[in-house]
This record gives structure tokens, C-alpha cells and sequence, in this order.
């Protein structure tokens, strides 16, 4: 399905779909900003109170996961957002959709 980290194929490697106009949009950056943001802050919360970690250490360490977990997510959710427009037959609206 991709051609590069974020880069869809031209073409399925199984089926020979033509993917070309395939285009998620922001949508996946939104929902991996949700996903990290409500598992990071709780992990600051309990580094810097629950641990008693100095301030830089706790923020140093929810940084580097905010930052692995948003590489890690985003090929996943901008797939799973990909594959609900194909299933749907989604594409941008045109005049003729409006008659």
C-alpha cells in the first residue's frame, strides 16, 4: 500500500487498484494528536508527581514517547483512513454532485 514512509503506491502490488487519487487528507494527524496526547499527558502527570522526577527528566521522557509514538501511528491511521475512503467510494465533492 505505500511506496515510501508516508507515500502511497501508484498502484496495489496484489490487485493493480490505481491509488493515484488517493489522499487521507489531515485527517490521520488528527486522530494520532488525540490518540498520543490522551496517553502522553497522563505519563507526564505520573512522572513528574507519582515518580517525583525532576521537571526536564519527566518532560524529556513524555517528549520522546509523544515523538515515537506519533512515527509509530501515523502509517496505521492514514491506511485505516485510506481504506474507509475506498470502501465508501469517497472522493471531493464536484458541480455534479450538487443537481
Amino acid at each position: 500500500m505505500f511506496a515510501g514512509y508516508l507515500r502511497f503506491a501508484d498502484r496495489c502490488a496484489v490487485c493493480g487498484a490505481d491509488f493515484k487519487a488517493a489522499d487521507a487528507g489531515d485527517g490521520p494527524a488528527v486522530f494520532v494528536i488525540l490518540v498520543v496526547g490522551a496517553v502522553v499527558a497522563p505519563l507526564l502527570i505520573i512522572l513528574q508527581f507519582g515518580l517525583h522526577l525532576p521537571g526536564w527528566v519527566a518532560l524529556a521522557a513524555t517528549m520522546a514517547a509523544a515523538v515515537g509514538l506519533c512515527l509509530a501511528l501515523l502509517p496505521p491511521f492514514k491506511a485505516l483512513l485510506f481504506a474507509f475512503q475506498w470502501k465508501h467510494k469517497a472522493r471531493e465533492a464536484t458541480f455534479e454532485d450538487i443537481e
